[in-house]
């Protein structure tokens, strides 16, 4: 598959240092593939994941370290850890859509193909170090992986490069991954689950540990459009959502087969529609994908985070919509609108509060979920943001601290805290807006709306804590762990800064 040259954004840029109000963020190392051509139009997104050694994972639960700040115990890489405290609750007192579909299948599908030994015209080839048997033997749950895309490439790293060599390298020959996730629920000594999705609406499920994988919706059987993102239903093992560039999410099961799918001419109405419920037969679903399927818009998603209590999800696309959906029940909760133009990445503050948007406004946006209004923008960059993300080792009860990047190329760290903010002098109604209807099967007496528009002198404006040009091209991602951060870009290069 031949993609595209680009120049560089800008041309010999290096940046190894940058200093914060606690101290100096360092570069610690630097990934970058020459031989391998980006996708620049997708560019490079990363996961970082520790491993649980069986004879660890029994008292491995996360506690607060000394020193460590806020919501430690809550929280590891924003994903819930594999106890029964974190399956998804039942607020609404009603047998969940979603409950039968058990985290523990009593028969789970098994990888078979060998990705070493594949013939497949999907899977080009699989190069692993030479001595990754001996690497692992001498690694601790401690040990954080690094897994990133690039082109047509799905690369796994050490996140402390040591060694600087990927670990292994899976080269597809026809598609360019464009999302993945690792599920931590399932995740050991022996056995990493990880999802790929692909410009082509393929989707792989791969082993990296026995070179195996699966193919899930193969050739875009029940949705050819392209992935955008993908990740592991949380507090399920075995299911996982995905949306796609059509404005669709899908939700599938790891172990049921593949199955054409046909929910028919759903084009919404403009201002009518924002949630589109429908599933295959009764029949059909008990063994086969997908286990559902939105319909949220006419144009592309662009990503999606779900909330620390496992029950919404809030999803955001070029519509210009963040949409907040109770995944459990499949029932839409909220819809906003952005202040212009599309949106491009979400996350979730870690104690559920806020909401942070970004998006083609070079904006990022501050929502209060449970208040369901806007509290701030913040303003700084001067191009697209592409990724935000909230450091959850540096949130306490008072202040909340979050990263954005853009294409701009610039990192921006924000400290947000309710208090401190400046509140304008104009203050409009910031309840619901005009009701919509929905397909979905809502309440009767609850309408759904889209939150009107408030205009710039309506709302607060949070100022940058740090601004720094940190990478040589447009950035894609941020990502936070207890003592490193992680940031990528459009050419490929992931960069991991250690902080102070």
């Amino acid at each position: 598959m031949i993609l595209p040259p680009y120049p560089p954004t800008i041309p010999n840029h290096i940046c190894r240092e940058f200093s914060t109000p606690e101290g100096n963020y360092t570069l610690k190392h630097s990934v970058f593939i020459h031989s391998m051509q980006p996708l620049y139009s997708v560019g490079t997104t990363a996961s970082l994941v520790s491993i649980k050694y069986k004879e660890t994972v029994t008292t491995q639960r996360y506690e607060p370290q000394p020193g460590a700040r806020g919501f430690r115990r809550m929280f590891s890489h924003g994903l819930p850890e594999p106890d029964e405290a974190h399956k998804p609750t039942d607020e609404m007192g009603e047998l969940p859509t979603l409950s039968f579909l058990s985290r523990n299948n009593k028969h789970p599908r098994k990888l078979k193909t060998s990705s070493s030994k594949t013939n497949s015209s999907f899977v080009q080839c699989i190069i692993t170090n030479e001595h990754l048997a001996k690497i692992l033997m001498s690694r601790t749950s401690d040990d954080i992986n690094l897994f990133y895309n690039c082109g047509t490439n799905f690369i796994w790293v050490d996140a402390a490069g040591h060694p600087k060599e990927p670990l292994s390298r899976i080269v597809f020959a026809k598609a360019c991954p464009t999302s993945h996730d690792v599920n931590v629920l399932t995740r050991g000594a022996d056995q990493l689950d990880i999802i790929i999705g692909f410009t082509t609406g393929d989707i792989v499920w791969f082993d990296p540990l026995s070179n195996k994988y699966g193919r899930i919706n193969k050739g875009g059987i029940m949705n050819a459009s392209a992935i955008t993102m993908i990740k592991w239903l949380q507090g399920y093992e075995n299911l996982f959502m995905a949306a796609f560039k059509d404005g669709s999410v899908m939700i599938f099961d790891k172990d049921k087969e593949d199955e054409a799918f046909h929910p028919g001419d759903e084009k919404l109405e403009k201002n009518v529609q924002v949630f589109s419920l429908s599933k295959p037969s009764t029949k059909l679903s008990l063994k086969c994908n997908p286990v559902s399927h939105w319909k949220l818009s006419n144009k592309s998603l662009t990503a999606f985070a779900f909330s620390p209590d496992c029950q919404h999800v809030a999803i955001v696309g070029l519509d210009g919509l963040l949409r907040i959906i109770n995944f459990v029940h499949e029932t839409l909760y909220d819809v906003f609108e952005s202040y212009y133009g599309g949106l491009n990445c979400v996350a979730w503050s870690p104690d559920g509060r806020y909401i942070i948007t970004g998006g083609q406004d070079d904006l990022v946006t501050i929502w209060a979920y449970k208040e369901q209004r806007v509290i701030a923008r913040c303003q700084g960059h001067k191009s697209w943001v592409t990724g935000v993300a909230f450091d959850a080792w540096r949130c306490d009860e008072r202040v909340y601290r979050f990263a954005s990047v853009g294409e701009d190329a610039r990192l921006i760290l924000w400290d947000f805290s309710v208090s401190a903010l400046h509140k304008p002098k104009a203050m409009v109604n910031t309840n619901r807006g005009a009701s919509l209807s929905s397909v979905n099967s809502q309440p009767q007496d609850k309408r759904m709306a889209i939150h009107p528009v408030q205009a710039k002198h309506e709302v607060a404006f949070l100022q940058p804590t740090m601004v720094k040009t940190i990478h040589g091209d447009p950035c894609v991602g941020i990502y936070f762990r207890e003592n490193i951060m992680v940031t990528t870009d459009k050419r490929g290069r992931v960069n991991t800064w250690q902080k102070p």
